[in-house]
């Protein structure tokens, strides 16, 4: 069953959710929601009517705080290991939070790492994670992960562009969030109180209308006169903005100009607005559109009534990924969920069909080696019998082939101390290994018959001469094995010009 996943964005005036049911090709938009918090009434009232649709209710959500609630920090640690970081950085934040380090929950994210850590931490009062956790409590619902703002928005422009630099600005109806990344992390975060109500306010006030007409005026593009208005407001919106990138660039924060800008949130529909801040930077400017990525789909009618600009926050929020390192995390310690959601069952569904599959490699290849060595063990069996049957013909009952061959070998060197076993410990190998040391292998010397009976050995051999015969009983006299030998006879045999002779040795006892 494909995974459901809420991303809720809650801005200032407008909650904005999207669900997506997450499968293994991907992602899938299910359903979208926009209300207006002030004709609902309050945050309280406008998310019971979300919450109201059980589709909803019954998703793993993903949600954000605004910007402007947290404190940030750029800050080296002279270490690398993430457990000496996390014991040390509140620490380090300390001195620089406008309010007690018992009071907030931090986090942080490794920016670059040699000799030192360079990270970007952050910071948030408790009171104000609880108040979030809070109304969603009361509509029964638990928050497996709250961001910051557009952060969620980096990770998606980052798969999808070539910037190594950039800037992301998401631009709502009262406030900006600017976010700085680089080679995909992100280094810098800033609060604008800025917003599309600021651009309504000067085309009102230029016009001399009413808020709620200069809206409808901006909507509808039918600006005027008042274009020169609306310029200078936004100028000095992008002159801090440009402030900012200087300051960070003499810290050395900001060792290049960022490629590009990148746009998302209401505020950034008004077409002058961002002709004005590409004239202004002398950067492209682009227009963020997350459900247009390869992973994301979506039924038509749902396309007709998406504003992406609206919905990427929220969009990028439910198609976050839940491993760490990728944004922050502030459902932690007394906030995080009692509900065991830090990885989502999309994640577990992964790690159970690579197990499986792992599982299934194992067994077969536990099955073939079973098979392999069971063949082998059935073959050395058939040796070892064939080597049997050759070496004891005369045994019929074969039982244990290898033991009844020990037993036959223990009986053969038995049986190799003599005829009558009173060999007093020498052997009849002994003797023979004798003679073929001490006779000089340039002896012509060829045994033709060799008796042992234990205490005396008798041999007939044959050589070339005489003299040859007295030679091997003088070597086999140096032998430790035998005392007293003589010779018995020694004759010229017929054939040949051999002579033929008898000898005799008597074993020395041990």
């Amino acid at each position: 069953m494909p995974e459901k996943i809420l991303g809720l964005d809650i801005s200032n005036n407008s909650i904005k959710a999207v669900r997506v049911t997450a499968g293994l090709k991907g992602y899938k938009i299910a359903d979208v929601f926009l209300i207006d918090i002030d004709k609902a009434g309050s945050v309280e009232e406008a998310l019971k009517r979300l919450f109201e649709n059980e589709a909803f209710r019954n998703s793993v959500c993903v949600t954000s705080l605004p910007s402007g609630s947290f404190s940030f920090r750029n800050i080296r640690l002279p270490f690398q290991n993430r457990k000496k970081i996390d014991k040390t950085i509140a620490y380090e934040l300390e001195p620089f939070l406008p309010y007690s380090v018992d009071d907030v929950l931090i986090d942080y994210m490794v920016v670059d790492q040699g000799d030192q850590s360079a990270i970007f931490a952050t910071a948030i009062p408790e009171s104000v994670v609880g108040d979030l956790v809070r109304r969603l409590d009361e509509c029964h619902v638990e928050a497996s992960i709250i961001d910051i703002d557009a952060v969620p928005v980096v990770s998606k422009i980052t798969a999808s562009s070539d910037a190594r630099c950039g800037l992301l600005m998401d631009i709502g109806h009262r406030d900006t969030t600017a976010i700085l990344f680089r080679d995909g992390r992100v280094f810098h975060i800033r609060h604008f109180p800025f917003g599309g109500a600021n651009i309504t306010e000067a085309l009102a006030g230029a016009a001399g209308i009413e808020f709620s007409e200069a809206e409808d005026k901006k909507r509808a593009g039918d600006t005027g006169e008042t274009v020169e208005k609306v310029s200078t407001v936004c100028r000095k919106f992008f002159l801090e903005i440009k402030n900012t990138l200087e300051f960070l660039k003499l810290k050395g924060e900001l060792e290049e100009e960022p490629g590009g800008i990148f746009l998302t949130g209401g505020g950034a529909l008004y077409q002058p607005l961002r002709d004005e801040m590409e004239s202004f930077f002398s950067l492209p400017v682009e227009m963020v559109d997350i459900s247009t990525s390869e992973d994301i789909g979506m039924e038509k009618v749902i396309m007709e009534g998406l504003n992406p600009m609206l919905m990427n926050q929220a969009l990028a929020l439910a198609t976050r990924e839940a491993k760490k390192g990728v944004g922050f995390n502030f459902a932690r310690e007394r906030f995080k969920p009692k509900r065991v959601y830090e990885k989502f069952r999309k994640d577990f569904k992964w790690v159970a069909a690579l197990a499986l599959i792992v599982l299934c490699v194992f067994g077969i290849n536990l099955y073939m080696d079973y098979n392999y060595s069971r063949a082998r063990l059935d073959r050395l069996k058939s040796e070892i019998t064939s080597v049997f049957k050759k070496t004891c013909p005369d045994v019929t009952r074969i039982v244990d082939p290898v033991q009844q061959l020990k037993v036959k070998i223990t009986l053969a060197q038995q049986s190799s101390s003599g005829l009558n076993g009173t060999g007093f410990g020498t052997k009849t190998l002994d003797i023979l290994k004798d003679i073929s040391r001490l006779v000089p292998r340039t002896t012509d010397f060829l045994i033709t018959s060799f008796a042992f009976d234990g205490d005396t050995v008798k041999i007939k051999g044959e050589t070339d001469n005489f003299n040859s015969v007295d030679g091997i009983k003088s070597e086999l006299a140096k032998s430790s094995c035998f005392r007293n030998v003589t010779i018995s006879s020694a004759s010229l045999i017929k054939k040949g010009n051999q002579i033929g002779f008898d000898l005799r040795m008597e074993v020395a006892r041990n």
